[in-house]
C-alpha cells in the first residue's frame, strides 16, 4: 500500500529534477519528439520486469451480428445474440425480429511499430472490432491471432495481460489526484513481487513519459480534456503492453491537443517510450482526422456499415480512389473526402454528391485542358445542369458508397492473413506470443483488498466528510437537544423518550439507506473497465468497498448522537449512552446492506430511488411505531423491519428503572392515573410494544448487516456474468 508521505516525497523529487526539461503539451513544434529522452532520469532507462516482445495482431473474416427484436407496438428494440451471419444482405428480417451485421468478413492486421487507424462514419463498426480485437466482446465467427497463434477460449482472456485498451469516455474517480489514480492502478496491475518503490517509480516515469508533471498533484475533475486522455493513456501504459488499443482518443480534443497525442502515440509505436522495451502494436479509431494527421498514419482500415472498403496506407487510399473514379480534389481534405463517400445520412448526401460530381468534372477538365461546353455561361444550360444534380444526388451517393463496398476483395486479404498465420505457425521458432501460466491477475487477492480499501476510504473521506454533511449532523443534532431538552425520568416523558429513538434510528437508517443505493450505479462504469483489464477480482472489490466505507458512515450519525443524547438528557448513565450508540450505528449498518441491494440489482438511478423509496417508507411503517395494530394479514412482514429491532433493541436499556407515575394518564393500564407510586421496566417496555430480548433484536440487527450485502456480492456477480 503506497504511503502518502513517500508518494508526496517521491514526487517532490521528481518535480525537482523534470521541472526544467517539461513542456506543455498545447506548446509543442512539430521538429520537437513528443518523448524526449531527457525527460526520463537516466538512472531509469529500463521497464523493471518487462518481458513484452513486439506482436503482430492479425484478424481474418470477423462476423458479429445483433438481433433487434420487435415490440408490441412495431418498434424494433435491439440486445447483442449470437447469431447465424448472412452472407448477402446487411440485415435479414424474420417474423417478430431481424439481424443486423455488424461486422462482415473484416480482416486485416496491426504491426509492431506501427500505428494502425481505423475510420468511418458513426455505427460503421469501429468500435464493435475494437472490442472483438480487445477480447471485452465475443464475435459469431473469424480468426484473431497474434504472431500467428490463432487465440481462442483461454487465450483471449491471456491476451488481455498483454493488450491495453483505452476506451472513448475517461473514465475515472475523480475525486483522486493524477499520481493517486497511477498509483493505486500500479499496485493493482503490477507484478505483487515487485517493491512498493519500484512501482512508485513507474508511476513517476509514466508521468514524466506523458508529461503529466505539473498536475500529477491535481484532482482529476480540474484537469483539461487532454490531460485527461494523457492520464487514461498512462493508466494503461503502465504495464508496458505490447498491444494498445485506442477508442477515438482525439475525441473532445482541439486540434493541437490531438497532433500533440497522436504523434506521441506514433513515437511510442516506434520506440516504446523511454524506459520500455520493443516496439508497440497500436490501434486506434478516429472519426475525421485533420488532413496532416491523416498522412501520418502508417495504415488505415476504411469501414462502412460493418464492411471494409479499404486497407493499406493513406497514400495508396488516394491512389485506390482515383482507380474507383471518385478521386480527392485538389486542395480538400482526404480524410473529408473519404467520409463524404461513406456517410449515410440524407441530410449530407445532397451536400457531397455536388463535391463527387465537382471532383469528377475537375478531372475531365484537367484531361481535355479546357472546360465542357454543357457546362458554360449559358443560365438556361446551367439549371438544367443544377436540376440534373438534384436528381441523381441520392442515386450517385448510394451507388458510390455500395459501389465501394463491393469493389474492395476481403477475401484476399483475408486469405493473405491465412497465409501469414500458416507461415507464422510453421516456423521452427516460433513460440506461445502469450506466454506460459499467464493469469488474468498481476496481484493476489489480500494486496488487492488492501489496495481497494485505501482507495476507498480516501475516495469516500472526500465525498462523506464534507462541510455540508459535518453541518448537517451537527445541525440535526442541536435541533434534536432542543425539542427533546432536559426531558424528566417520568410517566409524562416516556412516549417521547421513545419517539426520540424511533426519530434516530428511522433518519439515519433511511441516510444510510440512499447514500450506500448509490454506489454502485455511480462506480459502475469505473469498476466494469477495470476489471476488464485485469486490475482485481470483483470479491476484492466488494469486501473493499463495504469495510472501508462501514466505518467512514458511521462517523456522522456518532457526531449527532453525541450531542443530541446528552441535551435530551436520554440517561444519566454512560453505559446506556454507549450501548444505545452502538445499537443506531448497527441499525445504519443494516441500513447501508439493504441500500447496497437495492443498488447492486437496478443499475438504473431512477428505477432505483423508486424502489428504495417504496422499501423504506414500508419497512419504516412496518416498525410498530406509526400503527400500533398491524393488520393480521401484514403481521409477518414487521419481522422484516430493521426499523423494529433498532427500537425494540433500544427501550429496555433506556427504561432500566421504574418509572415514578405523575398522575398524566400517559401510562394508564400501568399507574391507573395516579401520581404515586412506579411502573416496572419490564412493564413499561411490553406496554410500549417491544419484543425479544436485548440480544436477539441486536443479533437480527447483525443478520440484516450482513445477509443483504451478501445478495448484493451475488447480484454483482450474476450481472458480471451477464456482462460477459
Amino acid at each position: 500500500m503506497p504511503p502518502e508521505s513517500s508518494t508526496d516525497r517521491l514526487a517532490s523529487d521528481t518535480i525537482s529534477k523534470t521541472n526544467a526539461d517539461s513542456m506543455d503539451i498545447h506548446k509543442t513544434q512539430h521538429s520537437v519528439s513528443f518523448l524526449d529522452a531527457t525527460d526520463v532520469d537516466s538512472n531509469d532507462k529500463t521497464f523493471h520486469g518487462s518481458n513484452n516482445e513486439p506482436l503482430y495482431l492479425r484478424w481474418s473474416r470477423l462476423h458479429k451480428s445483433v438481433q433487434i427484436k420487435e415490440n408490441n407496438s412495431g418498434m424494433l428494440r435491439g440486445s447483442i445474440a449470437a447469431a447465424p451471419v448472412p452472407q448477402s444482405n446487411a440485415s435479414v428480417h424474420n417474423q417478430g425480429s431481424s439481424q443486423k451485421i455488424i461486422l462482415d468478413a473484416v480482416s486485416g492486421y496491426a504491426a509492431p511499430g506501427e500505428v494502425l487507424a481505423m475510420m468511418g462514419p458513426s455505427g460503421s463498426g469501429k468500435t464493435s472490432l475494437l472490442n472483438c480485437l480487445s477480447g471485452r466482446t465475443p464475435y459469431d465467427s473469424g480468426v484473431v491471432s497474434v504472431n500467428g497463434r490463432p487465440l481462442g477460449g483461454q487465450d483471449m482472456k491471456r491476451l488481455m495481460a498483454k493488450i491495453a485498451y483505452v476506451r472513448q469516455a475517461d473514465i475515472f474517480f475523480e475525486h483522486l489526484t493524477v499520481r493517486d489514480q497511477l498509483g493505486y492502478t500500479a499496485f493493482l496491475r503490477l507484478p505483487e513481487a515487485w517493491s512498493a518503490q519500484t512501482k512508485l517509480s513507474e508511476v513517476e516515469r509514466v508521468i514524466r513519459l506523458l508529461r503529466l508533471t505539473k498536475v500529477a498533484d491535481s484532482k482529476i475533475q480540474l484537469l483539461s480534456g487532454g490531460e485527461k486522455k494523457r492520464v487514461n493513456i498512462g493508466t494503461e501504459l503502465l504495464t508496458d503492453p505490447s498491444i494498445l488499443l485506442l477508442d477515438e482518443p482525439t475525441s473532445g480534443l482541439d486540434s493541437t491537443s490531438a497532433v500533440a497525442l497522436i504523434r506521441m502515440l506514433q513515437d511510442l509505436a516506434k520506440s516504446g517510450g523511454p524506459g520500455t522495451k520493443g516496439t508497440k502494436t497500436i490501434v486506434t479509431s478516429i472519426h475525421q482526422p485533420s488532413s496532416a494527421l491523416f498522412r501520418s498514419f502508417d495504415r488505415l482500415i476504411m469501414l462502412a456499415e460493418g464492411h471494409v472498403v479499404f486497407f493499406g496506407t493513406p497514400y495508396d487510399s488516394l491512389h485506390y480512389l482515383k482507380t474507383q473514379k471518385v478521386g480527392c480534389p485538389d486542395g480538400y481534405n482526404a480524410a473529408d473526402h473519404w467520409m463524404d463517400l461513406l456517410v449515410k445520412d440524407s441530410a449530407i448526401e445532397d451536400s457531397t454528391t455536388t463535391v463527387i460530381i465537382d471532383a469528377n468534372e475537375g478531372s475531365k477538365k484537367s484531361e481535355t485542358g479546357e472546360t465542357d461546353k454543357h457546362f458554360s455561361s449559358d443560365p438556361v444550360q446551367s439549371k438544367s445542369t443544377g436540376q440534373i444534380r438534384k436528381e441523381t444526388n441520392h442515386s450517385v451517393v448510394m451507388s458510390t458508397r455500395e459501389r465501394l463496398i463491393q469493389a474492395w476483395d476481403s477475401e484476399a486479404v483475408a486469405e493473405q492473413m491465412d497465409s501469414c498465420v500458416e507461415r507464422d505457425s510453421n516456423s521452427a521458432t516460433v513460440k506461445d506470443p502469450l506466454g506460459e501460466n499467464v493469469s488474468k491477475y498481476n496481484t493476489g487477492w489480500m494486496l488487492q483488498y488492501r489496495t481497494l480499501v485505501h482507495r476507498s476510504l480516501k475516495n469516500s473521506r472526500s465525498a462523506i466528510f464534507t462541510p455540508i454533511n459535518i453541518i448537517k449532523s451537527c445541525a440535526l443534532g442541536l435541533v434534536s437537544g432542543l425539542l427533546w431538552f432536559q426531558m424528566s425520568y417520568t410517566e409524562s416523558r416516556v412516549f417521547d423518550r421513545s419517539s426520540y429513538f424511533f426519530f434516530t434510528m428511522t433518519f439515519w437508517v433511511f441516510d444510510a439507506m440512499f447514500q450506500s443505493f448509490m454506489a454502485f450505479p455511480q462506480e459502475r462504469t469505473v469498476i466494469l473497465k477495470e476489471r476488464a483489464s485485469g486490475s482485481y477480482r470483483l470479491s476484492a472489490y466488494f469486501m473493499g468497498k463495504t469495510t472501508s466505507e462501514m466505518p467512514t458512515r458511521l462517523v456522522l450519525p456518532l457526531l449527532y448522537m453525541i450531542i443530541s443524547f446528552f441535551m435530551a438528557s436520554i440517561s444519566n448513565k454512560f453505559s446506556t449512552f454507549i450501548a444505545t450508540t452502538l445499537i443506531s450505528l448497527l441499525s445504519v449498518m443494516a441500513g447501508e446492506s439493504i441500500g447496497l441491494f437495492v443498488g447492486a440489482t437496478i443499475y438504473d438511478m431512477e428505477k432505483g430511488m423508486t424502489a428504495m423509496t417504496v422499501i423504506s417508507l414500508a419497512l419504516a411503517l412496518l416498525g410498530g411505531f406509526f400503527v400500533e395494530n398491524v393488520p393480521s394479514f401484514l403481521q409477518w412482514a414487521k419481522f422484516v423491519s430493521p426499523f423494529k429491532y433498532a427500537y425494540d433493541a433500544s427501550l429496555p436499556l433506556v427504561f432500566d428503572d421504574p418509572v415514578p407515575c405523575d398522575g398524566s394518564g400517559a401510562l394508564e393500564g400501568i399507574c391507573g392515573g395516579s401520581d404515586t407510586g412506579f411502573a416496572q421496566p419490564e412493564e413499561v417496555v411490553a406496554y410500549l410494544g417491544v419484543q425479544g430480548s436485548v440480544g436477539f433484536n441486536v443479533g437480527i440487527l447483525i443478520v440484516f448487516g450482513l445477509m443483504p450485502r451478501y445478495v448484493a456480492y451475488l447480484a454483482l456477480r450474476a450481472k458480471k456474468e451477464g456482462d460477459r
